[in-house]
């Protein structure tokens, strides 16, 4: 089946077309099939089926059209599925004629000869795309369509003037006078012409294009005309000076912004410079920015290549230009490439020269080119390192990473203007996220922010959320200003094995992978990754830490989620998810294990083949291991779930729940909790429930959402008992007595004493000593000193004995209070410090923070100002490394007695 959209809108199966019918239908398969493979909204497709004025009832009748689509139009060929708020059209990205259509012009940038698949993609379109359908929608589309077709038969056009000029006359004709302003056309035309020996005819397209241009415009041809009427009219004859001094250097860029160390560096670099970094990043527009800058230091002129649109010809292609721009007639440049670079040399040798070499792949096609002389630059920008010139000729390396955010501002404010962006603050800030401050990015947005300065910058800044799933936001018909073209030359350099790596790394859920994650995605070994990693690394895709992190920026890893979903299967996509779910769920099975070693266990299914498992030194090594992976924790268990993999999900969650506890932040573990929570009812495991119940309670606990907190413990107490687990059910009552003291006061002493019955029936000597520490706390609160005093010492010698640290330092915590509210201030200090130094030696900061805070005011209370600022300091030290916002609230304390706050 195909599915046609560059002329009517019809289905093409087993060599009979039909049309679409009715035109309704047209419009909703064409709108869907615009977007194939990605979700569009329900909302999108209501507006382009019926414009700005969406009828009453037009949901149902969408919903009819949905369904006549999938039975009578689609059949079992495809199908239409609803999803996250939008369809979908569920068919191969290849059955769309559009698709098929771009996909192979990409591919046809990418090849030496680009006639084939140029013509092939050409061959699809049958008349004016969307022919016959009505609305808004439908004419932006076929307008966009039309400029596509125009430059793909450019392009082709181009590619085969040399061979078949006449071919191209042909194709070129009906072009102009369907465009008769639009001068690339002309120039292409022209060329053709008189490639043809038809040069009277070129002249006289020229003369009617540039009476046109003046009737039409009020303006003269740009410079591409007028160089070719040049042509014309020399008839290939080269004018010029005995010496002369070439000066190619392209346009440069006046909105420049930023770059100033970059640009004094440059200014002390040696005879060659090599400035690389990632697709996009601005390397060319830097590099002609220092050298319009500088170019008067080199009057010997300046030479420019783009090595990037050479290749893989490279010097032999350059070398005679190069001669002919230093004053060498055509008929003497000699043949072989190696006397080129002789002459080229001698020529130069004496000159104070600027070579710009832009887009370089490797150090072998620059080397050639090199001018070395006293006072001269060879300027190479790259991709890659290229850090053999640095040992060879000494070249000067200089990376050039993505713009400050100020500078991504002042970027945006130089080409739209700044009362534009401080109209709309939040939304320029967004955008400059989305665009990942990659200069090319910016610069996309800011055309079209410039061409549509009607549109609102936050409905820029919704569309460009897209990009963190796919590129269409940055894309262009130009590919020089087509952030997928511009990452492509990059992927296209990489080995096999490198690219599927790459692609694996398209799901990235957090700021970073470690190796270990990177190697199971792939089901490859650890130091095998490593090396692959290293090329990814010298190639400007990936950045790779010093702690063995691997990190993509953000467009560049929605590029390698576009290409994986283009490229691997579902099934392999799949596989990988799987790997990457074990890796995670077993190692934080390991560091759950290490750091505590109390904790009840979970028992996950063997890994899949090629996952490589963390294994953890001690408990720093652990923590700092959790530390890292728990920012990509939300976006994984969700990952689990949608994926269906609802055990991974839950078991994701009870792996971090207990760092992630101690550490919040507390909103996350509500959302991770949430998922696990739905999956493990999916399943219909009650102990995995109650478990989600249990940590979902303690998140609302902790964010002061009391009757949340009472209804979760609640359920989680209901579970454990109906499961007969006594002494899970006994934490339950410990972990409620806070809430429910403020839900349904009285009861808080209760449940520490049935925690304690319990604790005792299951045999858990820590459980009880908890509790009976839990205990003394809430008699405390009624007043009954002693008794607590009794209980908190007895639990606090248990748990000292038992080596728990972390419940020792509750149980000093608890005895200091007691101690306080009986007036021995100076014994309740003591036993706050030691239940401060406890917590904080198990990396439990929440508790340790509290604690001090309770230290400072006891240290308020008799009179030591100094001792009280020391323990709110250390205090807001604890809520800081956890991002509690609690910091704010101990700042003012400080500050109401009279001291400066900190940060």
């Amino acid at each position: 089946m195909l599915i046609r959209l560059l002329g009517p809108v019809e289905l093409e199966r087993a060599d009979q077309t039909s049309a679409v019918r009715p035109p309704q239908a047209a419009l909703a398969l064409a709108a869907l099939a615009w977007e194939v493979g990605r979700v569009v909204p329900v909302e999108t497709l209501l507006t382009r089926i019926w414009g700005e004025r969406i009828p009453s009832g037009a949901r149902n009748t969408l919903y009819t059209i949905i369904t006549h689509l999938r039975h009578e139009v689609l059949g079992d060929d495809g199908d239409v599925l609803r999803k996250l708020g939008g369809y979908l059209l569920d068919v191969d990205e290849s059955t769309v004629d559009l698709s098929r259509f771009r996909r192979l012009t990409e591919r046809a940038a990418a090849v030496p000869d680009p006639r084939p698949l140029l013509s092939e993609a050409l061959a699809l379109w049958h008349g004016d795309p969307l022919t016959g359908l009505p609305g808004e929608w439908a004419e932006r589309a076929r307008g966009r369509l039309r400029d596509e077709h125009k430059e793909v038969v450019l392009r082709w056009a181009r590619s085969v003037t040399d061979a078949d000029p006449g071919a191209a006359v042909a194709a070129l004709s009906p072009l102009a006078e369907e465009y008769p302003l639009d001068e690339l056309v002309a120039v292409a035309l022209i060329e053709a012409l008189h490639a043809s020996g038809r040069t009277a005819e070129a002249l006289t397209c020229f003369a009617g294009v540039r009476h046109t241009l003046a009737e039409e415009l009020g303006v003269e041809p740009g410079t591409a005309l007028r160089r070719v009427h040049r042509l014309l009219l020399r008839h290939g004859e080269v004018a010029g000076a005995e010496r002369p001094v070439p000066a190619q250097l392209p346009v440069h860029l006046g909105c420049f912004v930023g770059r100033k160390a970059e640009l004094e560096g440059l200014a002390a670099a040696g005879a060659v410079c090599v400035i690389s970094g990632p697709p996009g990043v601005g390397k060319s527009s830097l590099a002609l920015r220092w050298a319009h800058l500088h170019r008067d230091r080199f009057p010997g002129g300046q030479l420019y290549a783009d090595l990037g649109a050479l290749h893989p010809a490279g010097a032999r292609a350059v070398l005679p230009r190069f001669l002919g721009a230093l004053g060498v007639a055509e008929s003497q440049v000699p043949s072989g490439v190696e006397a080129q670079i002789g002459l080229y040399r001698s020529l130069v040798s004496d000159r104070r020269v600027l070579v710009m070499l832009d887009d370089a792949r490797g150090a072998d096609q620059v080397a050639p080119l090199l001018a070395t002389a006293p006072g001269s630059l060879t300027l190479i920008t790259s991709r890659s390192e290229l850090p053999s010139l640095s040992v060879t000729v000494g070249a000067s390396l200089l990376h050039l990473g993505v713009l400050a955010r100020e500078e991504a501002r002042h970027l945006l404010a130089a080409r739209v203007g700044e009362a534009r962006l401080a109209a709309e603050p939040e939304a320029a800030e967004l955008i400059i996220d989305r665009c990942g401050r990659l200069p090319l990015a910016l610069a996309i947005v800011a055309a079209r922010m410039v061409r549509r300065s009607d549109l609102p910058l936050a409905e820029i800044a919704a569309d460009l959320e897209r990009a963190e799933t796919d590129l269409e936001p940055f894309a262009d018909t130009d590919p020089a200003i087509d952030l997928r073209v511009v990452f492509a030359r990059s992927y296209r350099e990489l080995t096999e094995e490198a690219a599927g790596l790459f692609r694996h790394l398209g799901r990235q859920a957090g700021p970073d992978f470690p190796l270990s994650a990177v190697a199971s995605l792939a089901a490859l070994p650890v130091e095998r990754t490593r090396k692959l990693i290293d090329h990814l690394d010298r190639a400007n895709l990936v950045d790779l830490s010093a702690r063995g992190r691997v990190r993509l920026h953000d467009l560049l890893r929605a590029y390698a989620a576009e290409q994986a979903r283009a490229t691997d299967s579902r099934t392999v996509r799949r596989s990988a998810t799987r790997r990457l779910l074990d890796h995670y769920v077993h190692s934080a099975c390991a560091a759950s294990a290490v750091c505590y070693p109390h904790r009840e266990r979970v028992k996950p299914d063997p890994p899949a083949p090629g996952v490589a498992v963390e294994h953890f030194a001690g408990r720093a090594e652990a923590l700092r291991w959790y530390a890292a992976e728990s920012v990509a924790l939300p976006a994984v268990v969700s990952e689990a779930a949608e994926a269906g993999l609802d055990r991974h999900a839950w078991q994701l969650a009870w792996g971090f729940g207990e760092f992630m506890q101690r550490r919040g932040p507390w909103e996350e573990i509500l959302h991770v909790e949430a998922v696990a929570l739905s999956a493990a009812a999916r399943l219909g495991d009650r102990l995995a429930q109650a478990g989600s119940h249990s940590r979902l309670a303690r998140a609302h606990a902790k964010l002061g959402h009391d009757q949340e907190a009472v209804t979760h413990f609640d359920r989680a107490i209901e579970l454990h008992r109906d499961l007969g687990e006594p002494v899970l059910e006994a934490h339950l009552h410990l972990g409620l007595t806070v809430p429910v003291s403020r839900v349904r006061p009285g009861e808080e002493l209760r449940h520490a004493l049935r925690a304690l019955e319990l604790f005792d029936a299951g045999g858990d000597t820590i459980g009880k000593a908890r509790a009976l520490n839990n205990a003394g706390w809430w008699r405390a609160q009624l007043g009954e000193y002693d008794q607590a005093l009794t209980d908190c010492s007895h639990a606090q010698r248990i748990l000292a004995d038992l080596g728990y640290a972390q419940g020792e330092g509750h149980a000093w915590d608890s005895i200091a209070y007691v101690l306080d509210a009986m007036g021995d201030h100076a014994r309740a200090v003591a036993g706050y410090e030691r239940a401060a130094e406890l917590f904080q030696e198990c990396d439990d900061l929440h508790p340790a923070a509290q604690t001090l805070v309770r230290l400072g005011e006891t240290h308020t209370a008799a009179g030591d100002t100094a001792a009280a600022l020391d323990a709110w300091k250390r205090a807001v030290e604890c809520y800081d490394a956890v991002g509690d916002t609690e910091a704010e609230a101990v700042r003012a304390r400080c500050a109401a007695l009279g001291r400066p706050t900190w940060r």
